[in-house]
């Protein structure tokens, strides 16, 4: 079997593991790949998976990190169909599916077959600007985000599901989350817990400047289109809280599920509404 190991390098434990699991894992008829940045970081480019074709190269993949490895890793993994591991390297993570304790025992299950797949909605985004047409697109697992600047007054939002105007919001951003998104950004700003095995799109505006501002739950057979009115402001789009790009006044952004789907191992250790009631218990979200 071909493991491939994405690794948070920002975290000493997670890069420990890695090396420790390329010495052991192979007794166990492994075969370990890394991908290019920590078999650069480690100075081993043998190892390295590379970025192409990766379905052909693995069987499996295992993040060592947290949550937002997890996301990094859904996204460069998007179209390939491969199975994701995660497993935990920080504080309590809805996406991770175990601790850094409980991987012999992962292992040994998956290696003999003993697990599940979990297939989960991931969200595509594209700009569109005037005669240009699309400028730009993207892919995520949790949200995209059209929020204003530090220093940039209120923001005015288009807003159409489908083909419908729903209404032109002022308010400081909007997000769109997949269900598995449901759970961060979105939450925070007062938008629904979904069960993340559902398939739908999530509209919540960010500190909305009227009281008829609500959430919204989205068919997954209508997209969400977003046309900005924020002449001489500073606004931003951002995918999963990691990837950005500026927009511009009169940008539409447009949203829809997209073909790609992440694929998470689950091994049947936590279930979604545990591990919801302990970090809500904790004050996380």
């Amino acid at each position: 079997m071909r493991f491939g190991l994405i690794v948070h390098l920002g975290k000493d434990i997670a890069i420990t593991t890695a090396s420790d699991l390329l010495k052991t894992l192979p007794g166990r008829g492994v075969e370990v790949l890394l991908d290019p940045e920590t078999a650069d970081y480690l100075d081993l480019p043998e190892a390295s998976f590379g970025d192409e074709d990766l379905a052909s190269k693995l069987d499996v993949v295992v993040v060592l990190g947290g949550d937002g490895a997890l996301l990094n890793a859904a996204r460069r993994l998007a179209g390939t169909g491969l199975p994701i591991l995660g497993v935990n390297v920080g504080h309590l993570g809805f996406l991770t599916e175990i601790e850094l304790k409980g991987m012999d025992n992962a292992f040994d299950r998956i290696l003999s077959g003993r697990y599940e797949v979990e297939e989960r909605m991931m969200v595509h985004a594209e700009v569109r600007r005037g005669e240009e047409g699309v400028v730009r697109e993207f892919i995520g697992l949790n949200d995209v985000v059209v929020t204003k600047g530090a220093f940039a007054r209120m923001i005015r939002l288009d807003t159409y599901v489908g083909s419908s105007l729903i209404g032109t919001y002022p308010a400081d951003g909007v997000i769109v989350a997949s269900p598995t998104g449901s759970t961060g950004y979105s939450l925070s700003a007062g938008g629904p817990i979904v069960n993340p095995a559902m398939n739908m799109l999530i509209l919540t505006f960010i500190c909305p400047h009227t009281l008829g501002a609500r959430s919204f739950v989205v068919s997954p057979e209508d997209d969400v289109r977003i046309v900005l009115q924020a002449q001489n402001e500073d606004v931003m789009l951002t995918i999963d809280g990691q990837v950005g790009f500026g927009l511009e006044h009169k940008d539409e952004v447009v949203v829809r599920p997209a073909v790609p789907k992440t694929y998470l191992i689950k091994l049947g250790n936590r279930d979604f509404y545990e591990v919801l009631k302990t970090r809500l218990a904790e004050g996380k979200v």
